[in-house]
């Protein structure tokens, strides 16, 4: 059974337009948004990062980024210093990127290793986005006169808000965050999951709250 979309239903059905350019990045599509929104006046880019629930996709971020952008170019003035724009990719085993679809799913759904799998896929979207931040830059904002990118924000949902975690953890250069049904403490998650699911590793334990695994 699929997860529900935490975003359906949590937005109009018309939402403001910014630009949207997809970039190859070191084998990753990034959708960056509001290039042409930034005005000549800035002299620095804020970036904010955009980290989708498990089962959905990149574009399901689309609307965040337009809010957030649209949002920012109202409040700030005609001659802005800061100019922010958005980067959503899809995320490990999501969308472009998927291999095996068993593995975004849950026990109750007959994922055996989704304790492994769930971990696994949003460490390494950690780390790609760190990556992506290493070589954003080379991509926008590559004139010798262009702004720089100098500050990194993350927000993400779900399965992204887990992921948002480990990037605010382990980048220093992302300084902010905005973290939506997520959570840093991964056992205490997977253990609760765990006893919902009545897993035996988890009933069979004791006590039953030293549940570790599969």
């Amino acid at each position: 059974m699929a997860t529900p979309n935490p975003l359906q239903d949590s937005h109009s059905a018309t939402h403001p337009s910014v630009s949207m350019k997809t970039f190859h990045i070191a084998g990753i599509l990034a959708d960056v948004y509001g290039l042409d929104e930034v005005s000549p006046s800035c002299k620095s880019i804020s970036c904010l990062w955009l980290l989708h629930p498990r089962l959905q996709t990149k574009e399901l971020m689309g609307t965040v980024a337009s809010t957030c952008i649209s949002d920012w170019n109202q409040r700030a003035p005609g001659d802005r210093k800061v100019g922010l724009v958005a980067v959503a990719f899809d995320q490990r085993n999501h969308g472009t990127r998927e291999v095996k679809a068993i593995a975004n799913e849950a026990w109750r759904s007959g994922n055996e290793t989704h304790a492994q799998d769930m971990f696994s896929i949003y460490h390494g979207t950690a780390l790609d986005t760190s990556l992506l931040i290493d070589h954003l830059g080379s991509y926008v904002f590559n004139e010798p006169d262009a702004p720089p990118i100098d500050q990194h924000l993350v927000m993400g949902i779900s399965l992204g808000g887990h992921a948002a975690w480990q990037v605010l953890f382990g980048d220093p250069r992302v300084t902010a965050g905005v973290v939506v049904i997520g959570c840093p403490d991964y056992m205490r998650i997977m253990t609760d999951r765990a006893r919902l699911s009545k897993r035996s590793t988890y009933t069979t334990t004791t006590p039953e709250a030293s549940f570790l695994g599969s």
